[in-house]
């Protein structure tokens, strides 16, 4: 495939240059090549029974423009997901993870540089899924994707070290496109670690929080204090005040204090469990459900001690997803996915009409498409919280009967509800095992002040698993304990800064 040169082109020639799709059988030779030529394959995942990649042909690659910079700066590959052969279909269920963009910027180990915000989504073909697709025609345009264009080529040119020319292609996407806002604000956080060659600053920490109840975020700022604090202070003398009660002989050190805050926790759910048989409002099984899952998901968010935002594109494991895709797919699962099928099932259930499938476009065109192309860790995390929350306030209203309701998805037939919040329980601990895998080939070590301050997340699940469904429950016990927590963390940070003052450099 020979290189085309755009300027040394006449225009007569450039209108008539089509791009040259080479295909599933051409696609590792073609890796080979990039990584040979330093030149990455854009992969086209194609179907003529997507409305979208049909416009696709017939307004972006049809650009001359855009023909001559594909065949310029890539090799171009296109596997049509309809009735794949075996090579296909390898290549499908390896780039498109439960439902993603289908055009994708992609490295010689088929990591992606990109993945075009506005493509035409398809479904994997893993079993299960073939059943149903949920597509989504996408919206791009030549110039969007001219301008995202732009961004890949320079995150290629980020990830090889290419500093100057990542920094000049951001600085052209930002120029030519400056009204494109997804295109600017991944040009900008981009060229920012590029102007710093490579540096990417970390954003979730003891200064950036993500929780928003009183409580949660007492115990986020703890945690994230003890978890910058060496393991060399765990055991040392703790400069705050005893525990209250039996509490006083184990306040002896950084250890037994954080262990304190989180049996408080524990005992906060025990006295909410006792008040609200005793009192109401009484707990139903899918407040046990949700329950379980605020604790799940607490852990899941526990993971993230400590991470900085470097670690969130490294891809070490072959053929599997990095951090952020991770991350970004369990935002798009509990929001763009659970939260639809649920609502709308509880829906048609209550008015007595059989189990429907919502189409993913109804889902892209209510909540818009899903992150996970440049936010930060403590953007992603903080969108996750919000979207959380709201989930577990709407669901829990679903009452026991309710949970007999039959819900209809990619599966061969259509569950209970129950079911529906089951597979929503166990799906961050699925996703965590992922993350902690990568972590650790990362060579990305958790302390064990990290894994202290992560049994601080555990004990803010189990108190906020007993109040789902109580707004406004014992609200000067959780009072009382916020203020207590708050005092602990106050504590860590003027450990944390005299740990400082000795050893420049720490936390």
């Amino acid at each position: 495939m020979a290189p085309v040169t755009i300027r040394n082109m006449q225009l007569t020639e450039m209108s008539e240059l089509k791009i040259q799709w080479a295909n599933q059988r051409d696609f590792h030779t073609l890796l080979r090549r990039s990584d040979a030529e330093d030149k990455p394959v854009l992969l086209d995942l194609h179907s003529p029974e997507c409305s979208g990649c049909v416009t696709n042909d017939r307004t972006i690659y049809s650009d001359p423009e855009i023909a001559c910079t594909v065949m310029e700066h890539t090799f171009p590959v296109r596997v049509v997901t309809t009735d794949p052969d075996r090579a296909s279909t390898d290549i499908i269920n390896n780039h498109i993870y439960i439902w993603s963009p289908t055009i994708q910027l992609l490295a010689p180990d088929q990591t992606r540089y990109h993945e075009w915000n506005g493509a035409p989504r398809r479904t994997r073909l893993s079993v299960g899924y073939q059943s149903v697709f949920h597509d989504t025609p996408g919206h791009l345009t030549p110039e969007t994707f001219k301008a995202q264009f732009l961004v890949a080529r320079a995150k290629a040119a980020l990830r090889t070290k290419k500093y100057g020319t990542a920094i000049s292609l951001f600085d052209d996407a930002i120029a030519r496109y400056p009204r494109d806002r997804v295109t600017v604000e991944e040009a900008t956080r981009w060229r920012k670690a590029a102007l710093s060659g490579g540096f990417i600053e970390s954003t979730w920490d003891r200064h950036h929080q993500v929780t928003t109840s009183p409580l949660a975020a007492a115990v986020e700022r703890f945690a994230q204090t003890v978890a910058v604090l060496p393991d060399s202070v765990l055991m040392q003398d703790w400069i705050g005040k005893p525990g209250a009660g039996d509490w006083q002989w184990y306040s002896d050190c950084l250890r037994e204090v954080v262990l304190q805050a989180y049996q408080e926790l524990c005992d906060f759910a025990v006295t909410a469990e006792r008040e609200r048989a005793r009192h109401g409002p009484q707990f139903n099984d899918t407040h046990r459900l949700l329950g379980q899952h605020r604790f799940a998901y607490r852990e899941f968010q526990s993971l993230f001690v400590g991470v900085p935002d470097a670690l969130l594109d490294r891809t070490p494991l072959r053929s599997e997803r990095s951090i952020r895709e991770n991350l970004a797919h369990m935002v798009m699962a509990e929001w763009w996915a659970y939260r639809p099928q649920i609502l709308h099932a509880l829906d048609r259930g209550r008015k007595g009409l059989p189990p429907e499938v919502v189409p993913a476009s109804d889902t892209v065109a209510q909540h818009g498409e899903p992150p996970g192309s440049h936010e930060s860790l403590h953007e992603l995390l903080a969108l996750y919280e919000r979207l959380h929350l709201c989930n577990t306030r709407d669901f829990s209203h679903i009452s026991e009967d309710e949970l007999g309701i039959r819900s209809a998805w990619w599966e061969l037939g259509p569950v209970e509800l129950r079911f529906r919040l089951e597979r929503y329980i166990w799906h961050p601990r699925d996703h965590a095992v992922s993350i902690d895998k990568i972590l650790d080939a990362s060579g990305h070590r958790h302390t064990a002040n990290h894994r202290f301050a992560a049994r601080l997340f555990s004990g803010l699940g189990t108190a906020e698993a007993t109040l789902i469904g109580a707004d406004g429950f014992l609200t000067d016990r959780l009072d009382s304990l916020t203020a207590a927590i708050n005092d602990r963390a106050n504590e860590a940070a003027q450990l944390l800064g005299q740990v400082t003052d000795i050893k420049p450099g720490i936390g």
